[in-house]
């Protein structure tokens, strides 16, 4: 929000636009698109108005806005996925084109998202990876060599400090501050996929696990969006999808003194067919928590 907030509005907003089919390129008559127009609310702040409409018959759609300098837009249709594009405002007229690709039905894929449902239960079935470091009791440093790190298992959706229970986790590491390397047993592995690799959803894209490339540690660069992971089954395949956001809280441990703990949540989808189908079928979701969401990458 403060960097939007940063950006100068230009008035008279006019958005322009056509959903079509990503593999006919025929248009969507119909289609549900939300448009959010971002603007400066005060010195510290963004907000944005919102519109929502269908297109006609030739799959086009036109909104207008007072003021804005950022213009968000998603679209869906009935058996087709969601799809999205984030445009910086350059002049008072821009036109956002959509593709939406055909539904694929999945019925076998296992999913745990971080919906707001899931927000509100933090047990051991919110998905995580986290190394948790007590303090010294009585005193204000931390005890590394009592490091503990949770991995997570997806046959279970569980999280576990026992590793050989789970398929990743990040490596304790002498330090405070957020861990850098996540590791894998030897039977499985990741892949990482870059924030460069994705258009518009890690949710809907990458819906195919590779058979091959993968490797038991990995060095976190910052510009993983999530993983490809090989199961420590030898046999099965998953993907997570990081939130934006990192783990950095200190907590009191029930003894007068207090832990930390550094991490990530994400996302998990989960194929427990032996097969590499990946694909996220379910398309009925509001657009604009599909904008705004930041763990909806």
């Amino acid at each position: 929000m403060t960097t939007l907030a940063s950006c100068q509005d230009r008035k008279n907003i006019v958005v322009t636009g056509q959903v079509v089919d990503e593999t006919t390129g025929k248009p969507i008559s119909n289609a549900e698109v939300v448009v959010l127009c971002w603007y400066n609310h005060n010195i510290d702040d963004a907000s944005f108005n919102k519109q929502t409409l269908a297109t006609d018959k030739d799959g086009k759609y036109q909104v207008k806005f007072d003021k804005g300098h950022q213009i968000d837009v998603a679209s869906k249709a009935s058996g087709y996925q969601p799809n999205r594009s984030y445009n910086e405002l350059k002049d008072n007229e821009i036109e956002v084109n959509l593709k939406l690709t055909k539904k694929k039905e999945n019925p076998d894929l296992v999913t745990l998202l971080n919906t707001d449902k899931v927000m509100l239960n933090f047990k051991e079935d919110f998905p995580f990876l986290r190394v948790r470091i007590p303090a010294i009791k009585n005193r204000n440093d931390l005890d590394f060599k009592n490091a503990i790190t949770f991995g997570f298992d997806f046959k279970t959706l569980k999280t576990n400090s026992d590793t050989t229970q789970t398929d990743l986790w990040f490596r304790i590491e002498n330090k405070e501050g957020q861990p850098t390397t996540i590791a894998t047993s030897k039977n499985g592995g990741v892949i990482p996929i870059l924030d460069s690799e994705i258009k518009s959803s890690l949710l809907y894209e990458k819906t195919l696990a590779p058979t091959t490339g993968y490797v038991t540690t990995y060095k976190l660069t910052g510009s993983e969006v999530g993983f490809f992971v090989h199961c420590r089954d030898g046999k099965t395949y998953g993907k997570i999808i990081l939130e934006k956001s990192a783990i950095d809280i200190s907590s009191p441990d029930g003894q007068g003194s207090f832990y930390k703990e550094f991490g990530k949540n994400f996302s998990c989808l989960y194929q427990p067919n032996g097969t590499t189908d990946l694909t996220y079928s379910q398309t009925d979701i509001d657009l604009e928590d599909f904008l705004v969401d930041f763990r909806q990458r």
